[in-house]
């Protein structure tokens, strides 16, 4: 009984971390997109060189292509950093300090064998 419970509890959980799981991935290709661009304009318009990232003490047996990916990932991951902190401003669930009193619980109690 306990078990099935845990289970049920399990479940309810998990509902809905699909969607937000598609939601994540399109976030990321967006970033990497995003990214990619940005780091081909900075190139292109000569605010940002390879030669200038070789004379920084990188050695040039590094390809270009390897120093590109690197600096689009530093740009993805301060991207999910921002939508993390938009998530903790904006959404109600990213507000809430944990530890509030309230008279309902949020979670289910797997050892209730009461109606339910």
């Amino acid at each position: 009984m306990r078990l099935e419970k845990k289970h049920e509890e399990e479940l309810a959980r998990r509902q809905g971390t699909t969607g937000r799981t598609i939601v994540q991935l399109l976030w990321l290709i967006i970033s990497f997109i995003i990214a990619y661009f940005l780091m081909n304009y900075l190139f292109k318009q000569d605010y940002l060189s390879y030669n200038m990232i070789y004379q920084a003490g990188l050695p040039r047996t590094i390809p270009e292509w390897a120093i590109l990916l690197v600096f689009m990932i530093v740009i993805v991951v301060a991207m999910q950093f921002f939508l993390f902190i938009g998530y903790a401003l904006a959404n109600p669930e990213g507000r809430r300090r944990t530890g509030d009193p309230s008279l309902h619980s949020r979670t289910k109690d797997p050892l209730d064998y009461g109606q339910g």
